[in-house]
């Protein structure tokens, strides 16, 4: 099983659409995976329409057991854990760690959606990830988030050019940049990501691109 946290300390810089287009795409690629909403503000939990959910990563970092019942499969066919706002509240460091190697079934990917913020969620993120990925989107904020990102771990940080950014500047970056497109803000509101909406795009062959970049990457092709 490989980790990924899809984190930047940047709000808006299209993270949690990034998260979600991964899972969808690793799942075309036969991987079978698990998204996890490690945001406080749940943006991914209420996008996937899951805004009262019967339990959440906070329940389970706290010590309710999981069960394969509680794997919120989607229409996507990626398994999903929702967030809420407890996440603010103290958990131990190594309650991540502990709750991903009691999982009751195996994946090939847990996708993490980190907070916008260096908290927390980021704390546990870093306890387990195998990789991070940060979307960049040439703005001096993406760039700063990146920086700061990289100087707080050890763990290596891949961006991902969102747009035409030249990537020379914040190297290590992704073979392949997203297209920006107002295809994808049109889509955020919906439960469904812009490779399942219009699966021929151009803006959904991007981030199926970069998927298979990422799963190169994790010796997962």
């Amino acid at each position: 099983m490989k980790i990924i946290a899809i984190a930047s300390p940047a709000g808006g810089v299209g993270k949690t659409t990034l998260a979600h287009a991964i899972s969808v795409a690793a799942v075309e690629f036969g991987k079978k995976t698990l998204l996890i909403d490690l945001d406080p503000a749940g943006s991914l939990t209420f996008r996937l329409g899951l805004e009262n959910p019967r339990s959440t990563i906070a329940d389970y970092l706290t010590g309710k057991s999981i069960s394969s019942e509680n794997l919120n499969l989607t229409a996507e066919r990626f398994a999903f854990i929702a967030a809420d706002s407890r996440l603010t509240t103290d958990i131990n460091s190594d309650a991540l760690y502990v709750f991903l190697n009691d999982l009751p079934e195996p994946f090939d990917l847990v996708v993490l959606d980190v907070a916008p913020s260096l908290t927390q969620s980021l704390k546990l993120a870093l306890s387990v990830a195998d990789h991070i990925f940060t979307p960049v989107d040439g703005s001096l904020h993406s760039l700063r988030a990146l920086f700061q990102l990289r100087a707080l771990t050890e763990i290596k940080a891949t961006a991902i050019a969102v747009g035409e950014v030249s990537g020379e500047e914040f190297a290590p970056t992704l073979d392949v940049s997203l297209i920006r497109s107002s295809e994808i803000d049109g889509l955020i509101t919906g439960t469904l990501s812009a490779l399942t909406v219009d699966k021929a795009s151009e803006v959904a062959e991007s981030y199926r691109s970069a998927t298979y970049s990422i799963l190169e990457i994790l010796g997962l092709e």
